[in-house]
């Protein structure tokens, strides 16, 4: 079984004209097949590098925020919020009931 496989891949693949005989592969043949293959791979290679290299230029162009700036805006924000607040005193009576309510929360969780 094997044997018959080989032979019809023999018969598939082997150089024929149309008269059946066979001819020996050319040096030319080769010679050209090396070429187109080196040039194929010399051109992707290039592909290849020319995307990364052009990945790494946009990669290193987008702009980095300033933490320091960005920090000091929010410090600045936060300040200004709470300086606009008002500040009211709780009654005695307040505080008592705002006590009673965590203890009364408290049981029932």
């Amino acid at each position: 079984m094997l044997r018959r496989i080989l032979s019809a891949l023999g018969e598939r693949f082997s150089r024929k004209n149309s008269t059946g005989e066979h001819h020996p592969p050319s040096a030319e043949d080769v010679s050209t097949a090396r070429r187109g293959f080196f040039a194929k791979a010399t051109v992707g290679a290039v592909a290849i590098s020319g995307t990364a290299g052009l990945a790494k230029v946009v990669g290193d162009s987008v702009a980095r925020p300033d933490l320091q700036d960005l920090y000091r805006k929010d410090q600045f924000t936060g300040e200004q919020e709470l300086s606009e607040r008002e500040y009211v005193l709780m009654s005695d009576d307040e505080k008592k009931d705002m006590v009673r309510q965590f203890v009364d929360n408290y049981d029932k969780g």
